[in-house]
C-alpha cells in the first residue's frame, strides 16, 4: 500500500478558504487541490480565507489555530470572548446574531435534504434580544487545583487543562456569580478537587441551577467521594454566603462510574427540590431533572409545538421520552387526556409530583421504556390522536417509531435538539406511512452555540 503523505505539516502556516461550517460550529477547509484533506478550525465563518497554523494532523485530516484573517465574512463581529473560544463553549459568540440564526436554518435544511426530505424550514424563533445572552438556569463547571489555586472554568479541548472562566455569558449571571462564591469557599478551606491526570480528589463539579420565575437557588456538588472533608464548616460557609439558597445538595459521583451525575444525593441544607414555573404550571426540580435550561426559549418551544399539534379538546395525547412532565403539563387543559411514559424512574416521581402540586387529573404518568409501553398500548387498542416525543440527541429508535405507527397515532410532535438525528427518524416516519406537515421550525434555545431545536410535525397518510 503506497504511504499517504498528509499535505500539511505540524506548526506549518497555511493560507485556507473556508467552505463548510460543521454540525458542531467548527469551520472546514480542504489543505489540498482535490479537496480531499479537510482542516477544522474554531472561530471560522463561511466563505473566509485565513492564515492557519496546523496544530495536529493525522493521515485523514487536521486540526488549525486561525492566525489572522486574509478576508472575513462581513457579519463577523469581535465579542472580546477568546476564552470562549479556547474552551468551546459559545462558538459562535464572533458571529453577528442575524448570521446564527441564518446558519442554524440552513442547517437543518442541510440535514433534512441529505435524509432525502424536501421540506421548508422556517425562519428560527428565538428571543427578543439583539445579542441573546445570559439565559441559561443551569450550569455545571469542574473545578480543578492548578498553580495553587483552585480554578473554576472549562477544560481545554482535548486536554486535561482548565481554561479559567467566571463570565460564561451564556449563563444567568447569578449562576456566574454563585460559582465564584463556592469556589471561594471551597479554596479557602483547602477542599480536595479531582485531578483527571492522577484520578483522585473530591469536588469534581459546581452545578447551580435557579428558577426564572422563584429565584430559587439550588447548589450542588459533585464529588468524586463519598464524603466531605470539613463538611460541617463548608455547609455553614456556603449557606452563609448565599442568602438566596434554597437547596444545597451533595451528589455521590465517583470518576470511575463515567456519569456526571449520579442518583445518589444527600441534601446538606434545606429541600432536595427547587421549584419554577413554565406556561404557568408549577415544577419541582432536583438535581437529576431534565429541565430545559433556557427558561424564555422553553416557554416558546412549548408554546410553538402545542400550537403546531392543532390540539382538540378531544385528544388523546402521549407524552413520550416525558421526563418531569413538562411537555404533557403543558398541554393537558387544552386536550381531554395526557399519558407520559418515561424509563427514568426518578423523573416519574417528579411528574407524578408535579401533576399533584398543579391539580391536573387528566393526566398520568407510567415508568416504562416507551418502545415496550407502546407495543402494550396498541395491544390494549389504546389510539391517540397526538404523540409528541422530545428524545435525548441520539434520537429515536427505529423499534419507536414503528410501535408509534402502529396504534396510528393521527399526528406525531418531534420536538429534537438535534436535527440530524430528527431528519433520519422523520425519514423513517415516512416510510411508516406519515409525512411532514408544514415547515420544519427551529427554535433557537442555545444562541452563540451551535446547537438548534426542532419542531416538526409528521401527520397520517390517508
Amino acid at each position: 500500500m503506497a504511504k499517504t503523505t498528509p499535505p500539511v505539516k505540524l506548526n506549518e502556516k497555511v493560507e485556507l478558504t473556508i467552505s463548510k461550517i460543521r454540525q458542531n460550529g467548527m469551520g472546514l477547509a480542504f489543505a489540498d487541490d482535490k479537496k480531499q484533506y479537510p482542516v477544522y478550525l474554531a472561530d471560522a465563518m463561511l466563505g473566509e480565507t485565513v492564515l492557519a497554523e496546523i496544530i495536529q494532523v493525522d493521515k485523514l485530516s487536521a486540526y488549525g489555530r486561525i492566525v489572522s484573517w486574509v478576508e472575513k465574512n462581513p457579519e463577523r463581529i469581535d465579542a472580546n470572548r477568546a476564552y470562549l473560544l479556547e474552551a468551546g463553549t459559545a462558538p459562535l459568540v464572533n458571529w453577528a446574531y442575524p448570521a446564527q440564526k441564518a446558519w442554524k436554518q440552513s442547517l437543518v435544511k442541510e440535514n433534512f435534504a441529505a435524509s432525502g426530505l424536501d421540506v421548508q424550514v422556517a425562519e428560527a424563533v428565538t428571543m427578543d434580544e439583539d445579542v441573546p445572552s445570559y439565559y441559561r438556569n443551569k450550569t455545571v463547571v469542574p473545578v480543578k487545583w492548578q498553580g495553587g489555586k483552585l480554578l473554576s472554568g472549562f477544560y481545554q479541548r482535548g486536554t486535561h487543562e482548565l481554561v479559567p472562566m467566571e463570565d460564561y455569558f451564556v449563563n444567568n449571571k447569578r449562576l456566574d456569580e454563585v460559582i465564584v462564591i463556592v469556589r471561594n469557599i471551597l479554596e479557602k478551606l483547602q477542599i480536595s478537587a479531582y485531578d483527571p491526570d492522577t484520578e483522585k480528589g473530591a469536588i469534581r463539579y459546581i452545578m447551580v441551577r435557579r428558577g426564572y420565575y422563584s429565584k430559587q437557588l439550588m447548589v450542588v456538588l459533585v464529588s468524586n467521594e463519598t464524603t466531605l472533608p470539613k463538611r460541617d464548616e463548608l455547609v455553614d460557609e456556603i449557606v452563609a454566603a448565599l442568602p438566596d439558597l434554597t437547596s444545597l445538595v451533595l451528589n455521590k459521583a465517583p470518576k470511575k462510574d463515567y456519569v456526571q451525575l449520579s442518583a445518589d444525593n444527600e441534601t446538606l441544607y434545606g429541600k432536595s427540590q427547587i421549584e419554577d414555573s413554565l406556561l404557568g404550571k408549577r415544577f419541582l426540580i432536583g438535581p437529576n431533572s431534565f429541565y430545559q435550561v433556557n427558561p424564555v426559549m422553553t416557554e416558546k418551544l412549548y408554546q410553538t409545538a402545542a400550537d403546531l399539534a392543532n390540539l382538540k379538546e378531544s385528544d388523546l395525547v402521549v407524552d413520550a421520552y416525558a421526563g418531569i412532565g413538562t411537555i404533557g403539563m403543558s398541554v393537558a387543559d387544552r386536550v381531554k387526556q395526557v399519558i407520559g411514559v418515561e424509563v427514568v424512574p426518578g423523573a416519574v416521581a417528579d411528574a407524578q409530583k408535579n401533576l399533584a402540586l398543579n391539580g391536573i387529573k387528566n393526566a398520568t404518568y407510567i415508568l416504562k421504556d416507551a418502545p415496550e409501553q407502546f407495543v402494550e398500548w396498541e395491544a390494549k387498542g389504546v389510539r391517540p390522536d397526538v404523540v409528541f416525543v422530545d428524545p435525548p440527541r441520539r434520537g429515536l429508535t427505529p423499534k419507536l417509531i414503528e410501535k408509534t405507527a402502529l396504534m396510528g397515532p393521527d399526528r406525531v410532535v418531534y420536538v429534537s435538539c438535534n436535527p440530524l438525528t430528527a431528519a433520519r427518524d422523520c425519514a423513517l416516519f415516512k416510510e411508516a406511512g406519515y409525512e411532514i406537515k408544514g415547515p420544519v421550525v427551529p427554535v433557537d434555545q442555545f444562541p452563540q452555540t451551535a446547537h438548534i431545536e426542532t419542531v416538526t410535525v409528521l401527520k397520517k397518510k390517508r
